[in-house]
Order: C-alpha cells, then sequence, then structure tokens
C-alpha cells in the first residue's frame, strides 16, 4: 500500500501533467487523473494522436513547472458556482463529474449505475486545486509545493486509448501514463526491473518454450503443450503432495450444476455476471466458477460425527469464469483454470489450531520457489455481504485469534472479504521484488447455515459446522505465469519439461548416446531426457539447448566414448568436467528431491 507522501506526491505530477498539456493543446478536454501502482496516469480529449516527441515535450514543461515551486491551493465551490466555471473553461467532463457528485454523492460509475451510495450524505460542494495558471477538480491530497518534488524523480511512460468513464459508448481519450518515485534511484531501478521483466514475459516466453499457447476459437483458455502439460502435471504433483498434504481427501465432482444449487450458496445473486450460464431442458445450468458450493452439496448428503472433524476435501478441476475479454492477459487472467482449492470443514474451537498450521504450510510452500511472504491482510466484511453483523464479528475476531496464535503480523483490510466471510489474504515477494496476492484462507459461516449442514457432536446434539476456503498457490495458470517469469523459462531441474540433454558429437557417438539414455533412464526411473543426434554441428546443439532453458547437458565424444564417461554442461554455461554417468546421478537426484 503507498504511503500517503508518495500518494500526494504521484497526484500533484497528474495535476502538472494536465497543466503542460493544456497550454500544448489549449482545446484539450480534461477527463480524470488519479494515482496508480508505481506512478499515474489522466486521460485527455485531444485534437490529434500523440507522438513520443509530444511525450518528450510534455516531460520537458512538466520539469520546467516544477522547478517553479508552483503551490498548491484549495478552492471550495458550490456546485452551481463549479459548473459554471468549467462551463466557462469549456471542460464538459469536468461539467458531468460536478453532476454526479451533485446527485449521487460520487464520480464513482459503479456506484452511480448501481445502488449504492443512494443513502449515503450528499456533500454541498466541491473542490478544486490551483497550480499555477492550472486549476482542476479534486479532492486533494497533494503536496504543499512543487518544491517537495524532485525533477530527476519522475518520467512519462507511455500512451492508451480509454473510453470516457470505459464506457464504449462514448468518447475515446487518450491516457498518458507516467512513473513517479522518491528518488531517481528507486525510478531506475523500477525501469530496469520492468525492462528484465520485458525479457522475462510468460506471453512471449511460453509459446517460444513451447509451454502453451492460445487461439481465438477459445478465447481466454490456454492449450497446453506437451512440454507445458509435463510442468502443469508436475504443479499438480507439488500441490497433492505440498500444498494438500496428509490429511486431506482429494473428490471429483461434476463441471455443471443447476442454478439452483448456486442460488443456495448465493453465487447465482452476488457472482452472476462472472459465470458461463445456458439452458437444459428449460432448466437453468452453469459451469461451476468455484468448488465451495459442489463441496458443501457432497458434505450435506452424509452423516458426519465430531470424531470425523476436520474433513478436509480437495480438488483440482479446471473452473470457468466469464472474464470479459478486454480482461485477459495471457495466463494471469484467464476464462478457465484450475487451483489448488480445499475446504475444510470443522468445529469452532479447532478454527484457531488449523488456521495457524495452514499459515506455517503457506511458509514452507513459497520458500520452495524461493519467494516469501511480505505482507498479511485481514479483509472484513464488504458492503454487500451474507450474514448479521454478529456472525460476521465471530468470524474476523476467529481468524485474528488464529494470526496471533501463529505470531504474524496483518493489517486491517476493510471492506474486503468475500461476500461469505471475511479472509486472509498474503501478499507473497518473489525473487524479482514484485509482489503478488497469492494464498488466501476464508471463514465461511454462512454457506453451513445456507445448506443446513450438520455434524453430531460428542453431547448428541447437532451442531453447525464451520468451513475455511484454502488456496495457496491460487489459479495454477497465474502462478506457472509467475514461475516463467520469476524464473525467466529456466525452470528449477524438479519443474523443467526437459531435465538432461543428451549432445553426441558426430554421428559416431549415437550409439553411445542411446546407451548412456538407457543407463540413465535405468537409474532415475521417472527422468525427463532427450537425445539430440541431428546431423548439426555440437556448438548449436549446446546453444539451442541453453535456448529450451534445458539444466543439463551431456556432451558425448570421441574422449568420453573411448572411456565410458559424459561431459556435464550447465544452461548457464558452467563446465562440470567429464565423469562417469553413476557419479552425475547423485547430483540430479537430490535436486529432484530437495526441488532447488
Amino acid at each position: 500500500m503507498q504511503n500517503e507522501k508518495l500518494h500526494n506526491l504521484r497526484h500533484s505530477l497528474a495535476h502538472i501533467l494536465a497543466s503542460a498539456v493544456l497550454e500544448a493543446f489549449p482545446k484539450a478536454q480534461l477527463g480524470v487523473g488519479p494515482v496508480i501502482e508505481h506512478g499515474f496516469y489522466y486521460d485527455f480529449l485531444l485534437p490529434r494522436a500523440l507522438t513520443p516527441e509530444d511525450l518528450n515535450r510534455l516531460e520537458k514543461r512538466m520539469r520546467e513547472l516544477v522547478r517553479q515551486k508552483l503551490e498548491f491551493k484549495r478552492e471550495e465551490m458550490t456546485f452551481k458556482e463549479a459548473k459554471k466555471f468549467f462551463e466557462e473553461k469549456k471542460q464538459p467532463f469536468k461539467v458531468e463529474l460536478i453532476s454526479d457528485i451533485e446527485k449521487h454523492g460520487t464520480t464513482v460509475f459503479k456506484d452511480i449505475t448501481g445502488d449504492s451510495g443512494s443513502d449515503k450524505e450528499k456533500p454541498t460542494h466541491v473542490s478544486l486545486y490551483h497550480t499555477g495558471k492550472f486549476v482542476d477538480l479534486c479532492r486533494g491530497g497533494h503536496v504543499n509545493s512543487t518544491s517537495e518534488i524532485k525533477t530527476d524523480a519522475f518520467k512519462l511512460e507511455k500512451t492508451s486509448g480509454a473510453y470516457w468513464r470505459g464506457d464504449q459508448a462514448n468518447p475515446q481519450m487518450q491516457r498518458i501514463y507516467g512513473l513517479s518515485f522518491e528518488t531517481k534511484v528507486e525510478l531506475d531501478e523500477y525501469i530496469k526491473l520492468q525492462e528484465e521483466l520485458a525479457k522475462r514475459d510468460h506471453r512471449v516466453l511460453g509459446p517460444k518454450l513451447g509451454l502453451f499457447l492460445f487461439n481465438e476459437l477459445s478465447p481466454g483458455i490456454p492449450f497446453y503443450t506437451p512440454k507445458g502439460t509435463i510442468v502443469r502435471n508436475e504443479l499438480e504433483k507439488f500441490v497433492r503432495e505440498v500444498s494438500y498434504g496428509p490429511g486431506y481427501s482429494e473428490v471429483k465432482f461434476p463441471q455443471m450444476f443447476d442454478a439452483e444449487l448456486f442460488k443456495t450458496s448465493g453465487h447465482w445473486e452476488h457472482f452472476k455476471d462472472d459465470m458461463f450460464t445456458f439452458k437444459v431442458e428449460g432448466r437453468d445450468f452453469a459451469l461451476k466458477p468455484m468448488n465451495c458450493p459442489g463441496h458443501m452439496l457432497y458434505f450435506k448428503q452424509g452423516l458426519y460425527s465430531y470424531k470425523d472433524l476436520p474433513l478436509r476435501l480437495a480438488e483440482l478441476t479446471t473452473l470457468y469464469r466469464n472474464e470479459l475479454s478486454g480482461a485477459l492477459g495471457g495466463m494471469t487472467r484467464v476464462r478457465g483454470f484450475e487451483q489448488d482449492d480445499c475446504h475444510i470443514y470443522l468445529t469452532a474451537d479447532q478454527v484457531a489450531g488449523e488456521v495457524a498450521e495452514l499459515l506455517k504450510r503457506i511458509t514452507r510452500v513459497y520458500k520452495i520457489f524461493g519467494m516469501k511472504v511480505d505482507d498479511v491482510f485481514l479483509s472484513t466484511r464488504p458492503e454487500k455481504s451474507m450474514g448479521t453483523k454478529e456472525e460476521w464479528n465471530e468470524a474476523e475476531t476467529a481468524l485474528a485469534k488464529a494470526l496471533k496464535k501463529a505470531n504474524w503480523k496483518y493489517e486491517l483490510n476493510p471492506g474486503d472479504g468475500a461476500f461469505y466471510g471475511p479472509k486472509i489474504d498474503m501478499q507473497v515477494k518473489d525473487t524479482l521484488g514484485r509482489k503478488w496476492q497469492l494464498a488466501t484462507v476464508q471463514l465461511d459461516f454462512q454457506n453451513p447455515q445456507r445448506f443446513d449442514l450438520e455434524y453430531v457432536d460428542k453431547d448428541g446434539t447437532k451442531k453447525r459446522p464451520i468451513v475455511i476456503h484454502r488456496a495457496l498457490l491460487g489459479s495454477l495458470e497465474r502462478f506457472l505465469a509467475i514461475l516463467i517469469e520469476q524464473f525467466a523459462g529456466a525452470f528449477p531441474l524438479w519443474l523443467s519439461p526437459v531435465q538432461v540433454s543428451i549432445l553426441p558429437i558426430s554421428k559416431k557417438q549415437n550409439k553411445y548416446a542411446r546407451a548412456v539414455e538407457k543407463e540413465l533412464k535405468g537409474l532415475i526411473q521417472d527422468i525427463r531426457l532427450e537425445v539430440d543426434d541431428r546431423d548439426e554441428s555440437i556448438g548449436k546443439k549446446i546453444r539451442e539447448a541453453q535456448m529450451n532453458k534445458v539444466p543439463y547437458m551431456l556432451v558425448l565424444g570421441e574422449k568420453e566414448m573411448k572411456s565410458k564417461k559424459i561431459s556435464v554442461r550447465t544452461r548457464a554455461q558452467k563446465d562440470l568436467g567429464a565423469m562417469p554417468l553413476k557419479k552425475f546421478v547423485p547430483r540430479l537426484v537430490k535436486e529432484i528431491q530437495e526441488k532447488k
């Protein structure tokens, strides 16, 4: 989360950008200019398309304005005064925003078109901020003066198209993105990281390494190639052995359910727009977007006592969500995905201990991938939710106690819980310093009530179980995208689709190469290797193996064939020298077992 000083700095630069644009294009119409992660943007309706040269000129003018030590001065106006002011400035988008504030108390489009905000106290005035000759409709906050902004710590990054208020029926504007940090060092580090990430982009590396592809005939759903399927299968194996582990029972339930199931769970009311729905013989059906309703239905059909709890149900299956086509992006936002999903049915006195154990497991899981949990948030009741305030307080208190028991520091994230219960969200930091929200542990008091779930307690009475929803890696598609970028496609040995490439120098060594292949498969049963016996130079074979990120290359020439040895090279171009195959095998086994 951004600190207030940095937020105000970025917000102020958005105003400086708008001031520079108005100087360059006096008839420009201003949209909005919010703060975003790493910087800011501002939307403009302009008489022509912007060029890279325009960005350079605008950035130069911004630095000149910053050096003038301009103050940010707040002024309040009535709605009538503010509308007149911006009408005279020929700024219709600002007038529209003022009208929305007057009528709805907000400019947030989803709140205006929805039912939220109608019962809120509405303001009687709006605020404007003056910066030199520039004036903008704005709530604040800002720096006191541009003297607080370092001229070498911001940069205009790029432009894109954006419809006014995200509606295709509205005019298309030009959005200018800017980067902003407190120091030049931070800006330079960020730019360097982005250059490195461009080389590691999973949307480029994935197809290049032959892991997956996409096709418009099935938009938003990846096609896994043979190599990609190997990586995917290894991840699923990891989920079963480490993310789940002992004590979990894996199930396979239907992909399609009658709408009545989702009406019972509340998803039809709260999540229907994100589901693929259709009719079959007059009945409403949907592809399941999550596993929990089916797991609730399964529990309801059984008879359980307190001795059966905690009951941990795990399911690895494809889930489907109707993401907008414009929101799809590589493997990080897809319509069909799998996640290491589990639902744990337990008694109230088991919650703290179970959650504490899950938190320990999360730490172990991410350590294997060279990641660590960086931030922890307790997300509380959202505006639209099921259940009473008392039930939510009880659930939130239970999670807070579990976090305290595990000695985890956390921040409250008000209003960001699931509609059925509070949750613990974790931001995981990868080796590139990026933060990802991956693991989640959610507490659910609502669905057990809605499905009328029961177990028999030790005193013979029927009690309502509590349910924990947990996913440690989250979507496997998204996690694979993160891994590709983290390792730049050079997966650790245990995850690599091809672990060893055997490279005979000439045709004379092809027979020996096949003998080494057979012996290695006999020593390590599940080893994944290939023999490159093409009539190509050894230099080309080595280069291609390195480009394909193969961890180990066994080079076989006349000398190796005569001595019954192998010459071992790594993809990092390290020469390990010649050795008998049996001396090399323990290294492979150890690396695979320790997942290094």
